[in-house]
């Protein structure tokens, strides 16, 4: 490890300015939304850090809180970066939870209904289809081959693979 056994400097002799990381916490940038124009995403940052006291002599010194709100804003602006404050509320989110399970069970209600009314419906709306058909296969038979009416309409049903063979036929 970096200084190790070298001499370890305290109280006023310490550079208390030297080194500071980034306020980001690791891991909390998470992309929430994107489109052709802009992205939005959510970054945790520390609030602020105090710096501790120390004795100079045998006067105590008291520490400093150091903000990195306005620090971290003001770096994001001269990057172009629109910062917003998010305040969690809880009840908030509680009614927003509650608001969504209702939508959600008025919706798998609303499933069921249109589910069942499908089944109950589809037969005859596929008899009437079949009906439309026959119809149409009627038409065109008396305008291909003309009155009086006398001809027949099969309907064929292919075996698996013997497709190919009915149409050549």
């Amino acid at each position: 490890p970096h200084g190790l056994g070298e001499a370890f400097q305290f109280g006023s002799l310490v550079d208390r300015h030297g080194k500071r990381g980034s306020p980001v916490v690791p891991g909390s940038v998470k992309l929430v939304k994107e489109d052709d124009e802009s992205t939005l995403f959510t970054v945790t940052i520390l609030k602020s850090q105090y710096e501790a006291g120390y004795y100079e002599g045998e006067e105590f010194m008291p520490g400093t809180k150091v903000d990195f709100e306005e620090e971290f804003v003001k770096a994001a602006r001269e990057k172009r970066f629109i910062v917003r404050q998010f305040e969690f509320d809880p009840g908030q989110a509680s009614k927003s939870a509650m608001a969504l399970e209702q939508l959600q069970v008025e919706v798998d209600g609303m499933r069921s209904g249109l589910t069942r009314w499908c089944k109950t419906h589809f037969g005859e709306a596929f008899v009437a289809w079949m009906h439309i058909k026959v119809i149409r296969v009627f038409v065109e038979s008396v305008l291909r081959y003309g009155l009086p009416v006398d001809f027949t309409a099969v309907l064929y049903k292919a075996n698996a693979g013997k497709a190919e063979y009915l149409v050549t036929a």
